[in-house]
């Protein structure tokens, strides 16, 4: 009891942030990660370019995450054609020969206004709902023409003359604090080019929705105990089918239809159902132990015969 009163306060507190979205309105530095504020922008820095990548959905089966990469660019008079790779990285980058999984944006010289979507893979284990948390190191890379040279893209030239920010509009996962990671970390020996910033993405599952799970297979199990060790006999064996059934119609309250593969709450339900069937059997034999003698002889016959 002491447990659900400390849990259903941070569970209100999380339901109120994903009904009034507060996560979709925050804006992260990248790479650096940390929170951006009004006073951070420099409206007077021209020549500029403003950079947003937001996550927009995450797909579980197929384990990738899709990116939109929207904004503006501000130049006094043609802006330059500028190309931006964005990476699904990780580690092992000694150990890599071929780039990972990316993608690829160009913006021609009238495309001052622009939005793109890309769709990287990312790491997790949808097995572990609703505790599995994915990850996604996005490294950045490109080049940009310059009289008519291309240039590639350093951490000094992109600080001086763009901002990048990173955002979550996925409404069922949370994005932690993304941070910042050195890219010679993750720079392989031949890669076709330098990422002037990587940072990392991780998402996880909305606190409300992993303390609901928790009480509820909880509770479940408490029920299903109780009324295996407490319920007469005749009546567990005629209502074992029902008893079953409500156990595993909780997996329905938990689990979305987007998940194909076997969760950790499949596994809780199914351990519960066995429990059930194990104390069915003991509580029977314990039964029909009582009706018979050491011969086997039931009790009601050997009653009758004397």
């Amino acid at each position: 009891m002491l447990l659900v009163l400390i849990a259903l306060p941070i569970a209100f507190r999380s339901m109120g942030g994903e009904l009034l979205a507060q996560q979709q309105h925050r804006l992260y530095a990248f790479p650096s990660g940390v929170p951006v504020a009004e006073s951070v922008i420099d409206d007077g820095a021209v020549p500029h370019s403003y950079f947003n990548i937001a996550a927009v959905d995450l797909d579980e089966a197929a384990g990738s995450l899709t990116l939109a990469i929207s904004g503006h660019r501000v130049c006094p008079d043609t802006c330059p054609t500028l190309t931006l790779a964005l990476v699904s990285l990780n580690e092992g980058a000694h150990q890599r020969r071929a780039l990972p999984p990316s993608a690829e944006i160009t913006l021609t010289p009238d495309q001052d206004i622009f939005t793109e979507t890309v769709t990287l893979p990312l790491q997790g284990h949808p097995s572990l709902y609703p505790f599995d948390v994915y990850t996604l190191w996005l490294g950045l890379a490109g080049s940009v023409e310059a009289n008519g040279q291309e240039v590639p893209l350093s951490q000094e030239l992109v600080l001086e003359h763009a901002i990048i920010t990173t955002q979550n509009q996925v409404r069922e996962n949370t994005l932690w604090p993304p941070v910042a990671i050195d890219p010679q970390r993750v720079q392989g020996l031949t890669d076709p080019f330098a990422f002037f910033g990587v940072q990392q993405l991780r998402f996880d599952r909305p606190v409300h929705m992993e303390i609901l799970t928790a009480l509820l297979l909880t509770l479940m199990a408490i029920s299903a105990i109780l009324a295996v060790a407490m319920r007469d006999i005749r009546d567990l064996i005629f209502g074992v089918g029902s008893l079953i059934l409500a156990v595993w119609g909780i997996r329905s309250v938990l689990i979305p239809e987007s998940l194909p593969v076997t969760t950790s709450v499949d596994m809780a339900l199914s351990v519960i159902i066995l429990v059930v069937l194990l104390g069915l059997i003991v509580r029977a034999a314990w039964h029909f132990a009582g009706e018979g003698d050491v011969g086997g002889m039931p009790r009601r016959w050997r009653e009758g015969r004397q």
